[in-house]
């Protein structure tokens, strides 16, 4: 099973060490970590510990974290390679479901501020869920998202995920989406993965 999906305009490639340093960037940015890490500066160690957690996660649930990266345009269409700009991340981790209901398969999606506004996420997004359901055979995935980022919640219904339930109320509640695979296969989304 080859981890590495294509879309149109993005190569996802799973996070590994070689990424650190882009992803510490990304992930230090305000905008960025604004509603990833509720405004939280992270760490190169917690960089660490989250591609180490992405690779055990690949190894034994079959899926992780992607680095997103543009396909390039090289003469004469050669391969992608994992070492162009960092545009993003995609991926999916289990974590303790909303509200004490078990746990959950959830997507998580970032952007760097330049390639906001593009349909990138929901481009990457699609990819990783038609991973997830297609190949995986994960049976429902969960999106987490901070009320204060309409966008997100924009992506969460572009992708046909249905809203869920909210979370507590408060300056940081969330509203939870869901997508079930049943539906997701019914509608017949089916990505490139790159072989």
């Amino acid at each position: 099973m080859s981890e590495v999906l294509r879309t149109v305009r993005l190569v996802l490639h799973p996070v590994s060490m070689r990424d650190h340093g882009a992803l510490l960037t990304h992930w230090t940015g305000p905008l960025v970590r604004r509603h990833l890490f509720d405004d939280r500066v992270v760490t190169p160690v917690q960089v660490s510990e989250i591609i180490e957690a992405s690779e055990r996660d690949f190894a034994t649930e079959g899926y992780g974290l992607w680095a997103l990266r543009p396909v390039p345009s090289p003469p004469g269409g050669g391969a992608a390679a994992p070492g162009g700009p960092l545009a993003g991340v995609a991926g999916l981790s289990h974590r303790e479901g909303p509200l004490g209901h078990g746990v959950d398969v959830e997507i998580l999606y970032s952007l760097e501020p330049d390639h906001w506004g593009r349909g990138l996420a929901a481009e990457a997004s699609r990819a990783v869920l038609d991973y997830a359901f297609e190949v995986v055979g994960v049976h429902r995935i969960t999106a987490e998202i901070d009320m204060a980022n309409p966008a997100s919640s924009e992506i969460a219904l572009q992708l046909g995920m249905r809203r869920w339930q909210d979370g507590p109320t408060g300056p940081d509640g969330a509203a939870y989406y869901a997508a079930e695979r049943s539906r997701w296969i019914g509608s017949r989304r089916i990505a490139d993965v790159v072989p």
